[in-house]
């Protein structure tokens, strides 16, 4: 035993030495973070031909945005390695940015980095074909400067926040990433992601809305579409002023769903313990279920068929006008 705390009284003073002598070098350092990476960052421009109508970015851990010129040319300006550059051409109608392919690790790999990557995109236009984003890590930021026929993100761990509207489909898929999408119209929608959240507010989406999380939080509101689903595992769903006049079609494990002023042509939700509730402005033919919980519904007998099913969740529906 005394040697046991011999040994843990010289832990205790090597980790203060250590602690001390972090502080010293920071001092040093003025407490300037950045001081400390080892990977040096450089910031390029690249020029492009303006002559495109498609954009596509293949990126790692950079932050990406975009913004209208002021001078009716096109640039990229990319805060990056030193000893990695960006690859920016026009091949075709495409504007194409990204690095070269990395072939396992190098020691230009090995660092300790400090600063945040990143791409913006000066674009001389504010309309454009297909826009494709394939990264790793970064943020994508799209403003309500530009539209698109398309919009396609795909992202691990990146935040999305898409301002722009698109003639045809907008896909945005995040592993962990937050989804973000306001003020805008689409043919169709589909947003995708894990644990991240999804916000989705004051679009008119032309035809379907699709959207798939895990354990992610769900927030729509003044939202219009042909037909909507959603389905996810633990994250709630919270839909304010969401209407279609085709099917709605609602799925949650142990997440609640609410609706608040929404409507639908059918509307069919599933939970397991996740309990539902809310108002809707039309009466439904409702058709409810729950094994061990409450269901409290109006008696309406006119509309379409509103069918709720739930485990142990409790059942809770008003009339908006109510």
């Amino acid at each position: 035993m005394r040697n046991a705390g011999k040994w843990i009284i010289a832990a205790v003073v090597l980790l203060i030495l250590g602690l001390v002598v972090c502080g010293a070098a920071l001092g040093m350092l003025g407490f300037d973070f950045k001081n400390l990476g080892t990977v040096k960052y450089v910031t390029r421009t690249y020029d492009a031909p303006a002559d495109f109508r498609n954009i596509r970015i293949d990126a790692y851990t950079e932050d990406i945005a975009f913004v209208l010129s002021d001078d009716g040319k096109c640039s990229v300006v990319c805060r990056e390695e030193e000893n990695d550059p960006t690859e920016v051409s026009v091949q075709g109608d495409t504007l194409t940015i990204g690095k070269k392919a990395r072939h396992g690790w190098t020691f230009m790999n090995i660092g300790v980095v400090t600063e945040t990557p990143s791409i913006t995109v000066y674009l001389p236009g504010s309309e454009y074909a297909a826009l494709t984003v394939d990264a790793d890590t970064g943020d994508v930021e799209i403003p309500e400067d530009f539209s698109f026929e398309s919009i396609n993100v795909s992202l691990d761990t990146g935040d999305v926040r898409c301002l722009a509207p698109a003639e045809g489909d907008i896909a945005i898929e995040t592993s962990t990433g937050h989804i973000s999408v306001s003020d805008l119209t689409a043919a169709e929608m589909r947003l995708t992601t894990d644990t991240g959240r999804v916000e989705l507010s004051k679009a008119d989406i032309k035809g379907s809305l699709e959207i798939r999380v895990s354990t992610g939080r769900v927030t729509l509101e003044n939202v219009t579409c042909s037909d909507l689903t959603s389905d996810g595992d633990t994250g709630r769903l919270i839909m304010t002023n969401v209407v279609m006049p085709g099917d709605l079609h609602l799925e949650r494990s142990t997440g609640d769903i609410e609706l608040n002023g929404c409507d639908a042509g059918s509307i069919t939700i599933k939970t397991d313990t996740g309990d539902v509730s809310g108002t809707l402005l039309t009466e439904k033919v409702f058709i409810t279920e729950s094994d061990t919980g409450k269901i409290d519904v109006p008696h309406t007998v006119t509309g379409g068929t509103c069918e709720i099913s739930t485990d142990t969740g409790d059942i809770t529906i008003r009339m908006a006008n109510d």
